[in-house]
């Protein structure tokens, strides 16, 4: 490339995304929805107070200090039947939400985990999908706190390769990089992927390859909010002044894998800050990021601390 736009170009051994990096990349416009605000009133939030004999209740729940979760079946599911099944992992409080700064952060984390663990083992011969949405560009229909577990008839063919390919050893070495580690606890690190969706995004990957039964819920949490907080210490402009307390700081989107039914593959977990990523990134067959992973690794490691 030639002027004053200098880029480096790389690609993801694990999704196999083509990424380009250049400094140039915010000076391009941006388009975004406005953000819509949702109700703060427990009376209109589908899943507030359910009564004991709802029949919408499943049998898992989970407490973390001042923090209960509850199981649930979906209200809208968008896998139904034949087609699969779809629950919800839901906490008892309508605020703050999944990322809010805060003492209950690393709980509320732990304990949605774990719900969300219990609704998976259920079904451990299928693949499952753990995923948790906050804020409209994450696709959160609202704001109480929740997450949900996907568990389809089909494995999506992109989760087959992508997991095909945690079985080459060097795939594995060049995601577990040291200078690309942002945190590392008891054997799973927080690393910034070769090629991310967005500047801010981070993978939660454990070093081993480790069955989905195997996540530990608060080791997973400590590491999470480890990533929230470092992305809050980089967009200071989060939390913006006039903005209803129930709206996030920022939007995120975390979507935890399990391995293939088969028993191949590892658990590992994307952790996206939606907000932050190109227009039609969904679409984009190039994602373009402002950081080579290496630096973006470094500042996020200083902002979690």
């Amino acid at each position: 490339m030639t002027g004053s736009l200098q880029a480096r170009a790389g690609t993801c051994p694990i999704s196999g995304r083509l990424g380009v990096w250049t400094p140039d990349r915010e000076r391009r416009p941006r388009t975004w929805s406005a953000t819509r605000f949702l109700s703060d009133d427990p009376a209109a939030c589908p899943f507030c107070d359910p009564a004991p004999d709802d029949p919408r209740l499943l049998a898992p729940s989970a407490q973390r200090g001042r923090e209960d979760w509850f199981a649930l079946r979906n209200l809208y599911p968008p896998l139904a039947g034949v087609t699969g099944v779809a629950t919800l992992a839901v906490s008892a409080s309508h605020a703050p939400t999944l990322a809010h700064p805060g003492p209950h952060l690393e709980d509320a984390w732990a304990a949605q985990l774990d719900v969300q663990m219990q609704l998976a083992h259920a079904e451990r011969r299928s693949w499952r999908l753990l995923t948790t949405a906050v804020g409209v560009s994450a696709g959160a229909s609202q704001h109480h706190p929740h997450g949900q577990v996907l568990v389809p008839t089909t494995v999506p063919p992109i989760i087959v390769s992508a997991q095909q390919r945690w079985q080459r050893s060097e795939n594995v070495a060049e995601v577990l990089t040291d200078a690309a580690t942002v945190a590392s606890r008891d054997g799973v690190r927080l690393v910034a992927p070769p090629v991310p969706l967005g500047p801010l995004d981070l993978w939660l990957v454990p070093e081993g390859p480790r069955p989905l039964d195997a996540l530990e819920p608060d080791l997973a949490a400590r590491l999470l909010v480890h990533w929230i907080r470092g992305v809050l210490a980089v967009l200071p402009e989060a939390a913006v002044p006039g903005v209803p307390p129930s709206a996030p700081p920022f939007d995120l989107k975390v979507l935890l894998h399990a391995e293939l039914p088969d028993g191949t593959g590892r658990w590992w977990a994307e952790l996206q800050v939606t907000s932050q990523q190109a227009p039609s990134v969904a679409a984009a067959p190039i994602v373009d990021v402002v950081l080579p992973r290496e630096r973006h690794a470094e500042r996020l490691r200083a902002g979690g601390s």
